[in-house]
Protein backbone atom coordinates (compact mmCIF):
# COMPACT_ATOMS: atom_id res chain seq x y z
CA UNK A 1 0.00 0.00 0.00
CA UNK A 2 2.73 2.38 1.07
CA UNK A 3 4.32 1.43 -2.66
CA UNK A 4 0.88 2.69 -4.03
CA UNK A 5 0.88 6.11 -2.34
CA UNK A 6 4.24 6.57 -3.45
CA UNK A 7 3.55 5.94 -6.70
CA UNK A 8 0.70 7.76 -7.23
CA UNK A 9 2.22 10.99 -5.09
CA UNK A 10 3.23 14.13 -7.16
CA UNK A 11 5.34 14.84 -4.41
CA UNK A 12 8.88 15.39 -4.91
CA UNK A 13 11.53 14.59 -2.24
CA UNK A 14 11.87 18.43 -2.29
CA UNK A 15 8.02 18.57 -1.57
CA UNK A 16 8.59 16.11 1.10
CA UNK A 17 11.19 17.85 2.62
CA UNK A 18 9.57 21.15 2.92
CA UNK A 19 6.29 19.11 4.07
CA UNK A 20 8.69 17.80 6.93
CA UNK A 21 10.23 21.94 7.53
CA UNK A 22 7.34 23.24 8.62
CA UNK A 23 7.17 21.04 11.66
CA UNK A 24 10.67 21.27 11.94
CA UNK A 25 10.32 24.95 12.17
CA UNK A 26 7.57 24.96 14.72
CA UNK A 27 9.61 22.56 16.69
CA UNK A 28 12.90 24.66 17.06
CA UNK A 29 10.91 28.00 17.69
CA UNK A 30 9.59 26.02 20.77
CA UNK A 31 13.05 24.38 21.98
CA UNK A 32 15.54 27.51 20.43
CA UNK A 33 18.93 27.28 19.39
CA UNK A 34 20.26 25.23 22.64
CA UNK A 35 19.07 21.61 21.39
CA UNK A 36 22.49 20.05 20.76
CA UNK A 37 21.23 16.71 18.47
CA UNK A 38 17.56 19.06 16.65
CA UNK A 39 16.46 16.10 14.39
CA UNK A 40 17.37 13.39 15.98
CA UNK A 41 15.46 14.69 19.38
CA UNK A 42 12.36 15.72 16.82
CA UNK A 43 12.24 12.49 15.42
CA UNK A 44 12.72 11.02 19.26
CA UNK A 45 10.13 12.72 20.67
CA UNK A 46 7.63 11.68 17.97
CA UNK A 47 8.40 7.98 19.06
CA UNK A 48 7.19 9.00 22.70
CA UNK A 49 3.79 10.36 21.64
CA UNK A 50 3.12 7.32 19.41
CA UNK A 51 3.37 5.81 22.74
CA UNK A 52 1.62 8.02 24.78
CA UNK A 53 -0.87 8.76 21.89
CA UNK A 54 -0.97 4.64 21.81
CA UNK A 55 -0.42 4.58 17.72
CA UNK A 56 -0.57 0.92 16.54
CA UNK A 57 2.64 -0.91 17.76
CA UNK A 58 3.49 2.19 19.75
CA UNK A 59 7.27 3.78 18.79
CA UNK A 60 8.38 0.59 17.95
CA UNK A 61 6.02 0.02 15.11
CA UNK A 62 5.92 3.58 13.73
CA UNK A 63 9.93 3.37 13.70
CA UNK A 64 9.44 0.25 11.64
CA UNK A 65 6.77 1.62 9.02
CA UNK A 66 8.90 5.19 8.95
CA UNK A 67 11.85 3.08 7.99
CA UNK A 68 9.55 0.81 5.32
CA UNK A 69 8.21 4.22 3.57
CA UNK A 70 11.62 6.04 3.72
CA UNK A 71 13.32 2.87 1.87
CA UNK A 72 10.74 2.60 -0.10
CA UNK A 73 11.11 6.51 -1.32
CA UNK A 74 15.02 6.55 -1.52
CA UNK A 75 14.72 5.26 -5.45
CA UNK A 76 12.61 8.14 -6.31
CA UNK A 77 15.15 10.71 -4.96
CA UNK A 78 17.24 12.47 -7.48
CA UNK A 79 20.87 11.58 -7.00
CA UNK A 80 23.51 13.72 -5.14
CA UNK A 81 27.00 14.10 -6.69
CA UNK A 82 29.42 13.75 -4.41
CA UNK A 83 32.83 15.32 -5.04
CA UNK A 84 35.85 12.90 -3.37
CA UNK A 85 39.00 15.24 -3.19
CA UNK A 86 41.70 13.30 -4.54
CA UNK A 87 44.05 14.39 -1.92
CA UNK A 88 41.94 14.01 1.12
CA UNK A 89 39.84 11.41 0.09
CA UNK A 90 42.28 8.40 0.99
CA UNK A 91 42.85 4.76 -0.34
CA UNK A 92 39.06 3.48 -0.60
CA UNK A 93 35.92 5.27 -0.82
CA UNK A 94 32.69 3.49 0.35
CA UNK A 95 29.70 3.77 -2.07
CA UNK A 96 26.03 3.71 -2.70
CA UNK A 97 23.24 3.82 -4.99
CA UNK A 98 19.47 3.01 -4.95
CA UNK A 99 18.00 0.23 -7.16
CA UNK A 100 19.20 1.50 -10.96
CA UNK A 101 20.46 4.67 -9.82
CA UNK A 102 24.26 6.23 -10.17
CA UNK A 103 26.90 5.24 -7.21
CA UNK A 104 27.61 8.31 -4.66
CA UNK A 105 30.37 8.42 -2.22
CA UNK A 106 29.36 7.84 1.08
CA UNK A 107 32.86 8.56 2.65
CA UNK A 108 36.53 7.40 2.24
CA UNK A 109 39.46 6.68 4.10
CA UNK A 110 42.71 4.42 4.19
CA UNK A 111 41.43 1.62 5.90
CA UNK A 112 38.89 -0.34 4.31
CA UNK A 113 37.11 -1.78 7.59
CA UNK A 114 36.50 1.58 8.89
CA UNK A 115 34.85 2.34 5.36
CA UNK A 116 33.05 0.22 5.06
CA UNK A 117 31.42 0.93 8.45
CA UNK A 118 30.33 3.94 7.34
CA UNK A 119 28.25 2.33 5.57
CA UNK A 120 26.17 0.82 7.78
CA UNK A 121 23.61 3.09 9.08
CA UNK A 122 22.56 3.41 5.24
CA UNK A 123 22.44 -0.94 5.01
CA UNK A 124 20.39 -0.69 8.29
CA UNK A 125 17.92 1.61 6.70
CA UNK A 126 18.06 -0.70 3.71
CA UNK A 127 16.90 -3.83 5.71
CA UNK A 128 20.36 -5.01 6.51
CA UNK A 129 20.33 -6.65 10.33
CA UNK A 130 22.50 -5.29 12.94
CA UNK A 131 23.72 -8.80 13.56
CA UNK A 132 24.93 -9.51 10.22
CA UNK A 133 26.65 -6.13 9.56
CA UNK A 134 30.19 -7.22 11.02
CA UNK A 135 29.90 -10.26 8.26
CA UNK A 136 28.53 -8.10 5.44
CA UNK A 137 32.03 -5.66 6.33
CA UNK A 138 34.18 -8.41 6.10
CA UNK A 139 32.12 -8.91 2.04
CA UNK A 140 33.08 -5.59 1.20
CA UNK A 141 36.35 -5.11 2.35
CA UNK A 142 36.69 -8.56 -0.16
CA UNK A 143 35.63 -6.55 -3.14
CA UNK A 144 32.12 -7.76 -3.39
CA UNK A 145 28.74 -5.64 -3.80
CA UNK A 146 26.12 -6.08 -1.47
CA UNK A 147 22.39 -5.97 -2.58
CA UNK A 148 19.40 -5.08 -0.37
CA UNK A 149 16.01 -6.77 -0.83
CA UNK A 150 14.85 -3.58 -2.79
CA UNK A 151 17.90 -3.38 -5.07
CA UNK A 152 19.90 -0.66 -2.78
CA UNK A 153 23.61 -1.83 -3.49
CA UNK A 154 26.63 -0.97 -1.31
CA UNK A 155 30.16 -1.18 -2.18
CA UNK A 156 33.84 -0.18 -1.38
CA UNK A 157 36.23 0.81 -4.14
CA UNK A 158 39.79 1.40 -4.41
CA UNK A 159 40.26 5.39 -4.66
CA UNK A 160 41.17 5.60 -8.67
CA UNK A 161 38.32 3.31 -9.51
CA UNK A 162 35.31 4.70 -10.38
Amino acid sequence: MDFIALNLSDLTTPDRADRARKAWELYGTEHGDGVENPIEDLIADLLHLADTDEHPGGAAGVLTRAVGSYAAEIPSWPTTEVEVDAEAAGHYVAQARGAGGDWFAVGCGDDPRTVAELLWTAMQLAGFRFSELHAHTEDLIAGHILTSDDGCEFRVIEHDES
